[in-house]
């Protein structure tokens, strides 16, 4: 079996974190499903088919922790790449990761499912060599979504100030339509606490 180097790297953070691994790139699959609504119509024997949205890509490897020639325990491998699967406090939700192998492959997502198979130990116990099977799904920011559907939106930044009791998910809902689109007011204006905006900030606001 030919393994190569990859690497799995906390992008919802400008300093997250780095898991080194190894990976056998003959050996994943990646799965895309389409969603469509069954129309029964009265007198047709087969039901008419209505498209209705795209399911996520979803990407299934194996990836390989090995430290038995050194001797050092897997434990903070093992924890950063349980940290994929762990809540953060400042996202309410895992992060996303780059799971990147060679120059130019790459799959951006959220790890769904996290499978670890432990496969050499030291005589105190601790893991020498293990295997982790992840699936990840494909994730694209909305904004990025929002744009590609409409390229056609006009290229025009605006400014707001803040009102007393606003919150940047109500201000993107009045600016957008869209509550969901809070982090682009977020990233635009450098805001790493989004709760702690007050009356009186004057917020940029981009075009999608």
């Amino acid at each position: 079996m030919t393994l190569v180097n990859a690497t799995l790297t906390n992008v919802s953070s400008n300093n997250g974190k780095t898991v080194k691994v190894k990976y056998n790139p003959t050996e994943y699959s990646v799965t895309t499903n389409m969603n469509f609504a069954e129309i029964a119509v009265p007198g047709l024997s087969v039901p008419l088919l209505q498209f209705v949205r795209g399911d996520a890509q979803t990407l299934s490897v194996e990836l390989y922790l090995d430290k038995s020639d050194s001797g050092e325990s897997l434990k903070q491998d093992l924890d950063d790449l349980r940290g994929f699967v762990t809540l953060d406090s400042e996202l309410h939700a895992p992060p996303v990761c780059e799971f990147k192998w060679g120059d130019t492959n790459k799959f951006v997502g959220v790890v769904t499912g996290f499978t670890e198979k432990f496969l050499m130990f030291d005589e105190s116990g601790n893991v020498l060599r293990a295997r982790v099977t992840l699936s990840i799904k494909s994730y694209r920011p909305a904004e990025l979504q929002y744009k590609e559907k409409n390229p056609q939106s006009p290229d025009r930044t605006k400014t707001r100030v803040v009102e007393e009791g606003e919150r940047l998910d109500l201000i993107a809902a009045e600016v957008y339509g869209d509550e969901s689109l809070w982090p682009v007011l977020a990233r635009a204006n450098d805001i790493e606490r989004p709760r702690l905006i007050k009356a009186g900030d004057l917020l940029t606001i981009p075009p999608l």
